[in-house]
């Protein structure tokens, strides 16, 4: 059997390793997109506590060995909420993404925000 390398196909691939880690803990009557949000949203929270009270001008690089490990154990808990919320509600993640790039493209030309923190509505 051939296989694919693709960014895609390799997302889908821990996409399905994801699916299966709870399959075979029988997770997924607790996965509702209800609690995979709130989930993911706490996760979310767990990664900016890493940087709470720092002034923002350090950058990553500056963290230590263990912070950079934090940082990164946190980035895979919401990423893997993510793509068990995408797999539960049947959103395809790249093309959600793909469709949003266009609109944000849209909303923020490049002409009229470049260098610019304003929100659309806002210029």
């Amino acid at each position: 059997m051939t296989t694919s390398n693709t960014p895609a196909d390799k997302l889908a691939a821990l996409r399905h390793q994801i699916d299966q880690f709870s399959e075979v803990r029988d997770w997924g009557k607790y996965h509702t997109p209800k609690n995979l949000t709130m989930a993911l949203s706490v996760e979310a929270s767990e990664l900016m506590e890493i940087f709470q009270w720092q002034d923002g001008a350090e950058g990553f690089a500056a963290l230590s060995d263990a912070k950079k490990e934090a940082v990164a154990h946190e980035v895979a808990d919401v990423f893997i909420y993510l793509m068990r919320f995408c797999s539960v509600t049947g959103i395809d993640p790249l093309q959600a993404t793909e469709a949003k790039l266009k609109l944000n493209d849209a909303k923020y030309p490049a002409s009229v925000v470049k260098g610019k923190s304003e929100k659309y509505s806002d210029y």
